[in-house]
């Protein structure tokens, strides 16, 4: 370590400073990598606003190759630090420290300025954590240039060669392909019972797949098993066979009723027939299905290939699946339907949710609404549901939207009711069934894709390999 009687003044202050700056860098980085490796989130940083370490630590930019960049940042201060507690015992090793210490700092703090622009201009997110990091190396860089002459002749070799370091990382970044954002979940044939969260010893636990009941505030989850089906809130399925008693009324036929009276045989082949065209149903979790015509859905009830999204309006990782689901809907045409879940990330309507985040602070109501419009009218639904995201509008303005598109006085009906809520509480306690934690979820007949899915090619392939 230096002194202030061996060098001037100045130096003392910048080797500090160079150390400390290092020593900032090397922590934060450390944490940073350790989270990357051990799937943990940021403590602090959750997702939504600008400060998203989420949005910013799952993006393609987050890796050189398919090692997190926290490791050669690692890597980088590591040797600086090294270099700045080395005692040259001769002049030829004090030049070679100092070059080598210039190479490291300067590729610092370049590097700071790569992955400050990327987060700025190409992420429209930042991370806090790499904010430190990366002030502390254009801190680093800077000291190094203040503590040593522009015109010194080792900067006309140290330049090139940091320019060279930091050229062949944004060359390997630019050139690898973008790292998977998502997991994919195997799902059991029989899937695992479910116990509701707060549940202890003495609460029920059943196998899926079943019916579950809506909760009652707090309480844990109650159902039964009724034929692998989970079932819509019991309001709704009133609304169901209400409507479907009306259209029986509406579509009597007097002369086939005549006709059924003369050969009684004609009316059972056809209650055979009908009995026959069972619902459509969306097979998930190993085991539990849902029927089409009962939940959200985007597509037709029919459709050949149907799988289920849980997603949150408010969430920035669901906006960009919802782009590449986008593309896999034109691509597939009417064979794909999907059955959308809007999950809230707020406490207020999702227990799984501890502290909400101020992003998400109308997740709830915007979730309830997308079901209100869904609940008048389904042919807006889909229109409705593309709007949300890609407004990304605020709940006053996404109400004064849906009463544009829907029957105003209805929806307002609606959304005064319990039915919406209770679908929310339905879609929570499938999500807590799917193991609750991270959103968007695509749910497949065996299994699970967890986390955001930006690429449609990525989108596509998922949908033909796992429906």
């Amino acid at each position: 370590m230096p002194t202030s009687g061996a060098v001037p003044r100045i130096r003392v202050t910048a080797w500090w400073t160079m150390l400390a700056c290092s020593v900032i860098a090397l922590v934060t980085s450390s944490y940073l990598a350790y989270t990357s490796f051990t799937s943990s989130p940021v403590a602090g940083c959750s997702g939504g606003s600008v400060f998203d370490c989420g949005h910013v630590l799952h993006s393609r930019w987050s890796k050189v190759a398919t090692v997190p960049v926290s490791v050669p940042a690692i890597l980088t201060h590591l040797s600086v630090i090294s270099l700045l507690l080395f005692r040259p015992i001769s002049l030829f090793w004090k030049r070679v420290r100092t070059g080598a210490l210039g190479v490291a700092a300067l590729t610092a703090g370049g590097a700071a300025l790569w992955f400050l622009g990327l987060q700025i201009f190409a992420l429209g997110h930042l991370c806090p954590y790499c904010m430190v990091a990366h002030i502390a190396g254009l801190v680093l860089a800077g000291t190094y240039l203040f503590s040593r002459p522009t015109h010194a002749p080792s900067l006309r070799y140290v330049a090139p060669a940091a320019a060279a370091g930091l050229a062949v990382l944004i060359t390997l970044q630019v050139a690898t392909e973008p790292p998977p954002t998502f997991e994919v979940i195997e799902h059991t044939a029989q899937p695992a019972t479910f116990s509701a969260p707060g549940a202890n010893d003495g609460s029920e636990t059943f196998a899926a797949p079943g019916v579950f009941e809506a909760p009652a505030g707090d309480a844990s989850a109650k159902g039964e098993v009724i034929d692998g089906l989970f079932a819509p809130p019991e309001s709704v399925s009133n609304i169901n066979e209400a409507n479907r008693l009306i259209s029986q009324v509406a579509e009597f036929d007097a002369a086939r009723f005549a006709m059924a009276m003369v050969n009684p045989a004609s009316l059972l082949s056809a209650e055979v027939d009908s009995a026959s065209d069972t619902p459509k149903t969306a097979e998930i979790l190993g085991g539990v299905r849902l029927t089409t015509k009962d939940w959200p859905l985007v597509g037709k009830p029919d459709a050949e290939m149907v799988f289920v999204e849980m997603f949150d309006y408010t969430c920035p990782h669901c906006q960009r699946t919802h782009e590449s689901l986008k593309a896999a809907e034109q691509h597939f045409g009417d064979r794909l339907a999907v059955i959308m879940l809007p999950v809230p990330l707020d406490g207020q309507c999702n227990p799984e949710i501890k502290s909400t985040h101020a992003s998400h602070r109308e997740a709830c109501d915007l979730a309830k609404l997308a079901v209100a419009v869904w609940l008048v009218d389904r042919e807006k639904f889909a229109d409705f549901h593309s709007f949300l995201f890609e407004s990304k509008s605020n709940y006053s303005q996404a109400l004064s939207h849906a009463s544009k598109i829907v029957d105003e006085a209805k929806l307002k009906s609606i959304v005064s009711g319990p039915t919406p809520t209770e679908y929310i509480q339905k879609h929570v306690q499938l999500y807590q069934r799917a193991g609750a934690g991270t959103i968007p979820k695509l749910l497949f007949p065996k299994t699970t894709t967890v986390g955001a899915v930006e690429s449609s090619q990525s989108m596509i392939r998922l949908i033909e390999q796992h429906l």
